[in-house]
């Protein structure tokens, strides 16, 4: 019997220290982090387009393709030009030096001045778009220490730091933000969008869009 009471205390004592031990573990990562994984690499994205509207006649760009800022993406027909008119203006070209993403039209539509037929990216100069709880947003501050992982690119963890907080929720960027009336008012917690710059890429293969696991470093 003695025996007995000396394995329940024992295990009690086990349970005690592995509560403990949990419980320090929640506390010391909520006072000095702040962890999410609604975070994603995020980048300027440009839209390429023809000056004059007419039928395309070739379309040069890749999907993934690299090209370089002044490089010939499209053409268009020439048909719709004055006598005389410059047929530079039929040629759409990259905007930028970087990294096709996506081809909007294909030869033979018919396309109108101005409409993005190329969507182009510089993937050197992604930022990290960070969503984090409004009730702890005010524990956010400029310069603070990020490490992230990225789902694609597994065994690896990147820095950086904060350089942007946001002036309102993510929601009010919707297409289609939510208004409740008071009848049907459910209260969701809001995030708001944290910019990360990114200081150690070390060549990795960054996309846009790709998630990541974050966790935000609280100064004290």
């Amino acid at each position: 019997m003695p025996g007995s009471k000396r394995v329940f205390l024992l295990v009690l004592i086990i349970m005690f220290a592995t509560l403990a031990a949990v419980s320090f573990y929640y506390w010391y990562n909520n006072a000095h982090y702040i962890s999410t994984e609604d975070a994603y690499l995020d980048g300027a994205i440009y839209k390429a387009g023809p000056q004059v509207g007419g039928r395309l006649l070739e379309m040069r760009a890749v999907e993934g393709s690299s090209v370089a800022a002044g490089d010939v993406l499209a053409r268009v027909d020439d048909a719709s030009l004055p006598s005389g008119g410059n047929i530079d203006l039929t040629l759409v070209k990259a905007p930028i030096t970087g990294v096709v993403l996506k081809v909007l039209s294909r030869p033979g539509e018919v396309v109108a001045p101005g409409q993005p037929v190329v969507m182009l990216a510089d993937l050197r100069d992604v930022y990290l778009t960070v969503n984090v709880e409004e009730k702890k947003i005010n524990r956010v501050e400029l310069g603070q220490r990020v490490t992230f992982t990225v789902d694609g690119i597994p065994g690896r963890e990147f820095a950086g730091r904060v350089t942007e907080v946001t002036d309102a929720v993510a929601a009010t960027f919707s297409l289609l933000p939510t208004r409740t009336t008071s009848g049907s008012f459910v209260k969701v917690s809001q995030r708001v969008p944290v910019k990360v710059h990114i200081e150690s890429a070390n060549g990795a293969p960054f996309r846009i869009g790709q998630s990541a696991v974050v966790r935000i470093h609280l100064r004290r």
